[in-house]
């Protein structure tokens, strides 16, 4: 590294700065939610079953309350398998954008 030529320090910085910009790219909504996302309260409302390779997973449905006072339903991401952990009627927290409602996290009690 000491006899490095001014060629090879651009290429180190290039490759350097194409891997942060692929890293921003792909992570851009999580980063969004982290800065900007507000916590909303939510409840499990009910699971949906779905079999999957022979195995069936469970995801909770959850409704949860804007802001603005319209009321947020979906399916989360998060599954178990089995059986559901929680019951119907657990509370939990929802983070999102806002202007994206698509775009959200969920936390669960421990």
């Amino acid at each position: 590294m000491e006899n490095w030529s001014w060629q090879e320090y651009l290429i180190a910085c290039l490759t350097l700065l194409i891997v942060c910009v692929v890293l921003l790219i792909k992570f851009r909504m999580e980063i969004r939610l982290r800065m900007k996302g507000v916590y909303v309260d939510g409840t499990i409302i009910n699971w949906m079953s779905a079999v999957e390779g022979g195995k069936r997973y469970y995801y909770p449905l959850i409704a949860a309350a804007l802001p603005s006072g319209q009321e947020l339903k979906f399916r989360a991401d998060e599954r178990c398998e089995g059986e559901p952990m929680y019951p119907v009627g657990t509370s939990v927290r929802v983070r999102l954008l806002l202007e994206q409602p698509d775009v959200r996290q969920v936390e669960y009690p421990k």
